[in-house]
């Protein structure tokens, strides 16, 4: 278990708790100054059908590694093109949920509320890695604190099959 905590975004907070979250971990080249939204969506897309995940019923958390400053340019390209790559689930009305391994969770889920007017609800943590084919429990948020928990599932997959044995 794992917590994440003040620099997060949750809104509204009955979004929360989600279980059984299937991560996906597009390659998005957040290490230039500049950054394409066509090209986020696009990572993102693939990794939905990759995962066959474009039709999915429930959540899906999109995991990332943050490189670089979070300027409003920066922030407002990079959550643009999440929102178009995400578009067939946030059509369905579910929450689009964001973890990242840096402190920017809080910046990206005001931004993509307060700036861009998302109406879909926001889950976004931060201080976590994941991989794809990881799940994700993301507990109720403790008000106090304003932290979550965060239980993270993982698939092991063996090196040899039955069938490499002979």
């Amino acid at each position: 278990v794992q917590v994440s905590g003040n620099t997060i975004y949750v809104e509204p907070n009955d979004t929360l708790p989600q279980r059984n979250i299937p991560v996906i971990a597009p390659v998005i080249p957040l290490d230039k100054d500049e950054l394409e939204s066509a090209a986020i969506a696009t990572s993102i897309e693939e990794s939905l059908n990759r995962m066959e995940l474009t039709e999915s019923d429930i959540p899906v958390a999109v995991c990332f590694k943050w490189q670089r400053s979070a300027t409003y340019r920066r922030l407002d390209t990079f959550c643009k093109g999440v929102i178009q790559g995400m578009q067939p689930l946030l059509d369905r009305g579910l929450p689009l949920v964001m973890v990242n391994n840096a402190d920017v969770g809080g910046l990206i889920g005001l931004h993509l509320h307060e700036e861009i007017k998302l109406a879909n609800p926001v889950v976004s943590i931060d201080g976590i890695v994941l991989n794809e084919f990881d799940f994700i429990d993301i507990g109720a948020l403790f008000e106090a604190s304003g932290t979550v928990p965060v239980v993270i599932k993982s698939l092991v997959f063996p090196e040899n099959t039955a069938s490499d044995q002979t």
